[in-house]
């Protein structure tokens, strides 16, 4: 294993310096290259779940709720959106209460709170509404116990990302469209970071924050994850082309990914200058030099062909 190792930081290394040896131009050209690799891949799956509902704005809410957790709640985020459809959500107006209520009644925490909090009025309230909405809907619910809730504090708790998303969404009356209006990190991180988290959530939870505000971190992870995949998606889809290059637009205008990832490959000297270099640098790593695929690399049949 360690030779192996060995192997692979040998090859990445080799590769960041011809990398850090390209021209400007040049280093451009492979980066976009290897980015739109990256983008295909993830285009797949999110083709197959618009197919899934021929609907984009709850395209975008199941990846909205996707994108809220890296790893250990994904499941629970995607099985939610599939129980509690973006329909249901309008039908309600998209009301603040109503959809708070939606989204924890239907994530199965909303009756834990309850008895956490010693039947709080305002839980119980909530309570009340999405057993009314419940009933008129036929909605089902998940199990709290399929959440991993240990180890998970602050923003990061799954009670606060579905709070931040009710904001998000009471917000947001015409999702889709206000997401493919934005076109800077600005827009990105005002779309997202305009949310609050009720008081209650981080009393019951012994938390502190603020306005419980999505990060901008967050946020403009949101806007690599989610706003420019459809972007491009929409645009390829609809062959709209006053959205053409919108999305990579905005990936260029974006901050550049942190993770360990990107940090050694800014080791070895190679420093991703926005979200697309940081994309491009992760489907370098985790396609290819993770795997010594170096002859069916990107990178190297563009060196090669040099």
């Amino acid at each position: 294993m360690a030779d192996l190792n060995s192997i692979k930081a040998e090859s990445q290394r080799g590769c960041a310096e011809e990398i850090k040896a390209l021209s400007s131009s040049h280093r451009r050209e492979v980066m976009a290259q290897l980015c739109f690799d990256r983008i295909a891949q993830k285009q797949e799956f999110l083709l197959e779940k618009y197919h899934d509902t021929e609907d984009w704005t709850q395209t975008a809410y199941f990846m909205l709720l996707r994108s809220l957790d890296i790893k250990a709640n994904r499941a629970c985020y995607e099985r939610l959106a599939h129980l509690l459809s973006y329909h249901y959500l309008q039908k309600a107006s998209l009301e603040r209460r109503s959809v708070e209520a939606m989204l924890l009644g239907c994530s199965g925490l909303l009756p834990r709170l309850v008895a956490m909090s010693g039947n709080d009025a305002e839980l119980v309230e909530l309570q009340s509404i999405f057993e009314y909405d419940s009933h008129k809907y036929c909605l089902e619910s998940m199990s709290a116990d399929e959440w991993q809730l240990v180890g998970h504090i602050g923003d990061n708790h799954p009670v606060v990302r579905l709070l931040q998303i009710a904001s998000l969404l009471s917000h947001h009356n015409h999702l889709m469209s206000d997401i493919l209006d934005c076109r800077t990190k600005s827009d990105v991180e005002r779309m997202f970071c305009n949310t609050s988290v009720p008081k209650w959530a981080y009393r019951l939870l012994a938390e502190e924050s603020s306005r419980g505000a999505i990060s901008r971190t967050k946020a403009q992870m949101l806007g690599i994850n989610v706003v420019a995949q459809l972007q491009i998606l929409y645009s390829e889809y609809t062959m709209r082309e006053d959205l053409d290059t919108r999305g990579i637009d905005l990936l260029e205008r974006l901050p550049a990914e942190t993770n360990m990832f990107v940090a050694r490959w800014g080791k070895l000297g190679v420093r991703a200058a926005n979200a697309l270099e940081s994309q491009a640098l992760l489907q370098l790593t985790k396609v290819y030099c993770s795997s010594l695929r170096c002859d069916r690399c990107l990178f190297r049949r563009f060196v090669d062909a040099e």
